[in-house]
């Protein structure tokens, strides 16, 4: 970055560019704001002038490029004119805080208003994710003698530091404002406008949402108002907030006053303008380009998005201006699904980012260029932007007409000026490409000027980017200091384009040069325009691909291969939104596989150990893919530790092996062992038992050079699991936690003696697995029964309730946790232990109904089940029994209850009692017209697996209170984060192996349909081990199976609550395509 103005006030520091803008605060180690910021974006920190024009407002930016600037050893001041007011603004620093002294004078009604954004943590938690470090920031507002004060409070400890801060004013504030949603608005992505600050007052509510930002409104001034706001921070608050500190002018009087040595002010080149917005589409127009539509969004009347019969998916601009996350792409290249580490990823938003965090392999650290950092498009040096210039003005493409997405390109279509400019950006599919394609209908000449974020890296601004230029082309190389060096050490990228100009931030001013991380590209006016880049990872790059439409062709037919050329046909609408489902779900699971990131969670690049046990192997084993489960299992293996038989929670799965987190949750080390029962039930492949594979050694993180079987890894991870059975018992310790990573207990004293029932569930249906492949099926027999026999003891006795938890301290007696009886969380019933202790055929039919019973009538509401019947008790975020459970001031995510994940395995439950709601069940959570079925549901895009259905509660203490809205339906849900989850690969294999029942042994078929009877008829294409099969459901008093014609002599699979799937020898096939005819009871249910 440019050479930046530091001031240092003890643990205290600012920086700021030569030209006022400010960069980053800091408390030590503590970032106090929320955005490394350079001089060319929106500031998120601001002072406004509110003038009062009758009916009107109007706002005016005080700390702008436009003020004349000057610095101090104890801060900076800002003076100038804007519209009809005089003003100045002085940022005083001192050892706890800053002071801004505001002055203005103008001969009318005004306020001020001062926004804050806030990270309030460690710098790298704020920077590997603003939103997620919002979600744990506690605001607690108070009223006094100068109105409201606002504490934030940072609940996620860091580095056992709990940093605090108070904004406020020393006169009085009459409105405040929490989250940057409510000062923005979601309409601020196609005006450009902060809609609230147009309003008489700002909300005067808590929203606990994803954008920290505090504003403060003033009272009002005639003719000359001056105030002071300030921001006080504290390193460690243990406490949940409560009176705010006083006496803070104190502090200001001794700030003592020095004069101001004038900066450099910054000249722009160019007048930026405001953001280019396509205007609504004309139905002509539509039904011209797109005439075949299929499950088409409608609102009042208004269409707002659709599919096409090739399945990508349209948006128009107006349903974009009512979300609060914007509609965004992953776009892959085509996925080598044995060898997925150098998989080339870039992500697209509707709203103007083309191609940001382009990735080949690693997506934190093999990365070309940065990510959106703010959902409203606030913060345009993000990812490779395309301005406009007309007349020396330039114009940011933001927001289009339409825009359409598929797996590997995204298209813009701008109406605007009576043109229609396409934006389409493509990768190929295997030649490490990215186009990026501008296009004017009318043939008019556009001087285009392109804009990308270099990062070479992790993060904008961490590393000294490195690159040549040689005839115009481009070529970018990892920096001499960065990780990417040693580990992959031929990674590049290449430039090239019909741009005649590479130039950086002096196109803008030269004041910005070394600011912003930008190269800028300029093009010469013409009709069409084209950009490309290439990656390489080994020593040469690919051949160039010339054909893109035939290179979207063969991604497209890569879609069919990826899921068994599965396809339903029937004569409702379900089957083409679930063949939709399935197409984009297969693509989202690839993301989680291959490139692992999202749209929300944008960092990742890793494998847990849990996760890719689930989506992406259940993914691959529904749709019989032996070679990838097979490599899976053997890598997955290779990651255990050597010393403890146990698992990193996640792992990279490339060459960055030694990057892991080394502690895992209680249940980790169960999914490793529970595949390989999946994997060989549906296999045979007994000889890799004998695969020899790797350990790490858990103090190099490191592949160690000995090698044990496959078995010997088994037997080692058994081990573990039974040395660490509480004391006398065949229960295992919860330890870190288990799949709700909410719930990690908060002391060591729960860690050392709670028990997870829902991983003792787990764990017995594993080793019931192992019993019946492995060579000592004996022993995990017994260890089976041990395991049930003290679940009955400890969690099922004398109660039909199962507990979430059991408490279990040595010489004490046993305590449920989580439990009609459990007086001290207060919270009754938890859902994971009641399906999984079904799924694994744990509890006996009696106890299965039980679970379901519960279920019904606490967990279950309009839009899914919920995790657990009440909220963990919040009391400002201080944790008494569990960790993010207690202190997320955000009701979201698993927090907020409904967790898809989980209840998706609610439909595995139902599927396994024969339940036919399990179809429904499914709808619930697909986003492809979800009003439909879930009538409060607010809008979300339409073709993004969301992980959680997040009820709109302001706050924590409005959940506790009125928890019971959700159940009614009388409170909006909305869609929570995006994309990466083990959830499209476990939707996916519930919908094939559990619902549509279609699943295969080594020699046998299995179908075991729970369909609800108007799905009689439903036809399903699907290749399943060389054998095309077309299958037909047919309604009947009783199952039976119908090949060719013919009926077949069947026998049952087990089933512990009803009659089981009916089985049918792979010998009774051809490898020509069979027509079957799958009978389904009507009444086979527990």
């Amino acid at each position: 970055m440019t050479m930046l103005k530091e001031i240092k006030k003890a643990d205290l520091s600012a920086a700021f560019y030569p030209s006022g803008e400010l960069a980053w605060l800091k408390w030590k180690d503590i970032m106090l704001n929320q955005v490394i910021q350079n001089p060319l974006e929106n500031r998120l920190s601001q002072i406004y002038v509110r003038a009062h024009l009758g009916d009107k407002i109007e706002i005016y930016p005080l700390l702008s490029r436009d003020a004349e600037v000057g610095f101090n050893e104890n801060g900076v001041e800002y003076r100038g004119v804007v519209g009809p007011f005089r003003y100045s603004v002085q940022m005083h620093f001192h050892t706890r805080g800053w002071f801004y002294d505001v002055s203005v004078d103008g001969d009318l009604e005004f306020e001020f208003v001062y926004l804050q954004d806030l990270g309030l943590a460690e710098q790298a938690a704020v920077r590997t994710n603003e939103a997620y470090m919002s979600q744990y920031i506690d605001y607690h507002v108070t009223e006094g003698a100068t109105g409201f004060t606002v504490q934030a409070r940072q609940n996620q400890p860091q580095s056992e530091r709990f940093p605090a801060v108070q904004i406020g004013a020393l006169t009085k504030i009459v409105g405040y404002a929490t989250d940057g949603f409510d000062i923005y608005g979601t309409n601020y992505k196609l005006t450009s406008e902060l809609a609230n600050l147009k309003e008489k007052s700002l909300p005067n509510r808590v929203y606990q949402y994803e954008f920290a930002q505090i504003s403060l409104q003033t009272e009002l001034f005639t003719n000359h108002g001056e105030t002071s706001f300030y921001g006080y921070a504290t390193e460690n608050q243990p406490k949940a907030s409560g009176a705010p500190i006083e006496n803070l002018a104190e502090l200001k009087n001794n700030i003592s006053g020095q004069s101001y040595q004038t900066s450099t002010k910054a000249t722009l080149n160019k007048h930026i303008g405001t953001p280019i917005i396509g205007e609504t589409i004309s139905d002509n127009w539509l039904q011209e380009n797109f005439p075949d539509r299929i499950q088409e969004e409608q609102q009042n009347g208004d269409l707002l998005s659709f599919f096409t019969p090739n399945y990508a998916h349209v948006v128009m601009r107006e349903k974009e201006a009512e979300l609060e996350r914007p509609h965004g792409s992953i776009l892959l290249d085509k996925v080598d699904v044995l060898n997925p580490e150098a998989t080339l990823s870039a992500t697209t938003y509707m709203y103007g980012a083309f191609l940001s965090q382009l990735v080949a392999g690693n997506t934190n650290m093999n990365k070309w260029n940065s990510h959106a950092r703010n959902p409203l498009n606030i913060l345009q040096t993000s990812g490779l932007r395309i301005y406009i210039e007309l007349d020396s003005e330039l114009r940011l493409l933001g927001v289009p007409s339409v825009w359409e997405t598929s797996t590997n390109y995204s298209t813009w279509y701008y109406q605007w000026n009576d043109d229609l400019i396409t934006v389409k950006t493509t990768l190929t599919a295997e030649s490490k490409e990215a186009f990026v394609t501008v296009h004017s209908e009318k043939g008019r000449s556009y001087k285009l000027v392109l804009t990308n974020q270099v990062t070479m890296g992790t993060n904008e601004y961490d590393t000294t980017v490195k690159k040549e230029v040689k005839e115009g082309i481009v070529t970018y190389f990892p920096a001499e200091d960065s990780p990417i060096l040693e580990t992959y050490p031929a990674l590049q990228f290449r430039v090239d384009g019909t741009y005649n100009e590479l130039t950086d931030e002096r196109y803008f001013a030269k004041e910005y040069v070394g600011t912003a991380g930008l190269d800028v590209f300029v093009f010469e006016p013409s009709d069409k325009a084209t950009f490309h880049v290439q990656a390489k990872l080994t020593d040469e790059f690919s051949e160039p691909t010339e054909d893109l439409e035939a290179n979207n062709k063969v991604i497209r037919a890569s879609y069919d291969e990826l899921t068994a050329q599965f396809h339903l046909n029937h004569q409702s609408t379900t089957a083409e939104k679930l063949n939709l489902t399935v197409y984009w779900y297969a693509h989202q699971m690839l993301v989680h596989y291959a490139s692992p990131h999202g749209l929300e969670q944008y960092s990742g690049a890793a494998w847990g150990t849990r996760d890719v046990s689930q989506g992406p192997f259940e993914f691959f084993l529904a749709t019989g893919n032996k070679a990838v489960l097979r490599k899976l299992v053997l890598t997955i293996f290779s990651h255990q530790y050597q010393d403890t038989g146990d698992w990193p929670q996640w792992f990279m799965f490339d060459k960055y092996t030694s990057i892991q987190q080394e502690e895992s949750h209680g249940d980790v080390i169960v999914w490793p062992l529970k595949i390989i029962g999946d994997y060989m039930e549906m296999s045979g492949d007994t000889g890799i038992l004998e695969e020899a594979i790797p350990f790490v050694d858990r103090e190099s993180k490191t592949f160690t050079k000995e090698q044990g079987t496959l078995l010997e890894h088994i037997e080692l991870a058994v081990e573990t699991i039974e040395a660490r059975f509480m004391k006398g018992t065949a229960l295992s310790n919860y330890g870190d936690g288990d799949w709700d990573d909410t719930l990690q207990p908060a002391n060591a004293q729960l860690k050392k003696n709670m028990v997870s029932s829902w991983t003792v569930a787990l764990t017995y249906q594993t080793f019931k697995r192992l019993a019946a492949f492995l060579p000592v099926g004996e022993k995990y027999e017994t260890l089976a029964n041990n395991v049930q026999a003290d679940f009955a003891k400890y969690m099922t006795n004398d109660t039909d309730v199962i507990p979430g938890f059991l408490y279990l301290e040595e010489g004490k007696a046993p305590v449920w946790m989580i439990h009609p009886e459990d007086k001290d969380t207060n919270i009754k019933y938890r859902l994971i232990p009641l399906t999984r202790s079904v799924i694994s055929e744990l509890v006996d039919k009696k106890q299965a109904s039980r679970n379901f019973e519960i279920i019904g009538e606490h967990l279950l509401h309009p839009d899914g089940v919920r995790l657990m019947s009440e909220p963990a008790h919040y009391a400002g975020g201080v944790s008494t029994h569990f960790k993010r459970a207690e202190q997320a001031a955000n009701f979201g995510r698993e927090v907020g209850l409904q967790y898809v994940h989980a209840h998706i395995r609610y439909i595995e439950a139902l599927a396994k009692i024969g339940d036919k709601s399990a179809w429904h069940m499914l709808d619930v959570i697909n986003p492809i017209n979800i009003k439909e079925v879930v009538p409060n549901a607010a809008l979300r895009q339409s073709n993004t697996y969301f992980s959680s259905s997040d009820a709109a509660f302001l706050d924590r203490y409005q959940a506790q209170n009125e928890f019971s809205r959700v159940k009614e339906g009388s409170i909006p849900v909305k869609g929570g984060w995006r994309i990466y989850s083990s959830g499209p690969g476990i939707y996916l294999h519930q919908l094939i192996s559990s619902v549509l029942g279609i699943r295969q042994t080594e020699d046998a078929l299995i179908f075991d349909p729970i369909l609800p009877e108007e799905l009689d008829g439903l036809e399903c294409h699907i290749e399943l081990d060389n054998y095309p099969l077309d299958l037909t459901f047919e309604s009947a008093d009783e199952g039976s199976i119908v090949v060719n014609g013919e009926k077949q002599p069947v026998e049952n699979e087990a089933n512990l609550y009803r009659t089981g799937a009916l089985v049918l020898p792979k010998k009774n096939l051809t490898t020509k395509c069979s027509q079957i005819t799958i009978k389904f009871s009507k009444n086979n249910r527990l």
